[in-house]
């Protein structure tokens, strides 16, 4: 029977090496928390920009908020090009409290690609060491990195970064095992991603396509996965971390989630997003995460266009009170 091993980032122990990936304008401070609720071992922060902390901007200062019921399970990832910005950026963040800082070296996004970051870092290895060593230096806590397999399909680039990563300090890498310009589309290389680990003389979690038991056992299966880095698949099914780590402890099944289950994350995201961002915003910045809570409710699109149309939490509730009422209707 396959185990969970454990996991210690440096001299950091986790509960368990279940980890919420960051996902930028997705991991703020209120879907952390529900992460955590839900038995993540560790959360990430969205993606900060160094350069944009190294300015003191209050956006940037905002996203970097933590609470209670994440401390000391929380990371903070930052992303950027230059080696002194960054390694002052990893600075402030301590400062801040954090006890993990983690470097993204596998954003495919073009607006970070036209930066130089991300995973255009891949093109320049020794502008990662540079890096990498300027920032472990640079502070006393353990420093990670996430990166991709590679930039394009049939590259893989991960075993020589992971061995520049571990010869800079760094304590643990993350592979998204789909190249770059997949995005997150299509099936992680498996293959790819057990050539990466194979001979890593650090933790290196799997990342990618993660959505449940069976895909969780496939890189588990894996020799020296050092653990899991759960994105999308979490999102509005946050007991998926604890279906994973009950599985692969007791080897039995915990049931998935209704219509009710959805629901009750769904209210509380929006009562924490509230809390958080205020009644307006709250509601708002949630619109881009609301299919997740109600992909599998009859009536989904209906649900969705009328979500999209409110602003207050009276409204909200109101349209939640009403969801098992008329998600048979076809009149929703």
């Amino acid at each position: 029977m396959i185990k969970l091993p454990e996991l210690k980032i440096g001299n950091i122990k986790l509960k368990n090496s279940l980890m919420l990936a960051p996902m930028a304008g997705i991991t703020d401070m209120p879907l952390r928390e529900l992460a955590v609720e839900g038995g993540a071992g560790l959360v990430f922060t969205e993606m900060i920009s160094a350069t944009a902390l190294s300015y003191g901007d209050r956006k940037t200062l905002k996203l970097l908020q933590t609470s209670d019921k994440e401390k000391d399970m929380v990371g903070a990832q930052i992303f950027g090009n230059s080696p002194s910005v960054m390694s002052e950026s990893a600075k402030k963040i301590q400062d801040l409290g954090y006890n993990i800082i983690d470097i993204n070296l596998g954003c495919p996004a073009k607006k970070i690609a036209k930066a130089g970051a991300g995973a255009k870092l891949l093109e320049s290895p020794n502008n990662i060491e540079s890096i990498l060593s300027s920032v472990v230096k640079a502070v006393s806590v353990p420093v990670t990195a996430k990166i991709r397999i590679g930039l394009f399909k049939g590259q893989n680039i991960a075993p020589e970064i992971i061995e520049i990563a571990q010869n800079s300090g760094i304590k643990m890498v993350s592979v998204h095992a789909r190249p770059a310009e997949n995005g997150h589309s299509g099936p992680p290389d498996l293959k790819a991603f057990e050539e990466a680990a194979a001979n890593a003389e650090i933790p290196v979690i799997a990342n990618g396509g993660i959505i449940d038991i069976k895909s969780a056992e496939k890189f588990l299966k894996i020799p020296k996965c050092g653990g899991l880095m759960i994105g999308r698949g979490a999102i509005g099914d946050y007991d998926l971390f604890k279906r994973i780590e009950w599985f692969f402890d007791k080897n039995d099944v915990l049931p998935h989630p209704d219509i009710n289950t959805k629901i009750k994350w769904f209210k509380k995201h929006i009562l924490a997003s509230i809390d958080f961002y205020g009644e307006e915003k709250g509601i708002v910045v949630l619109r881009k995460i609301a299919p997740y809570y109600i992909k599998d409710i009859p009536n989904a699109c209906q649900i969705r266009d009328r979500f999209n149309k409110i602003t207050t939490l009276k409204d909200f509730n109101i349209l939640m009170d009403n969801i098992m009422q008329f998600s048979n209707s076809t009149n929703f």
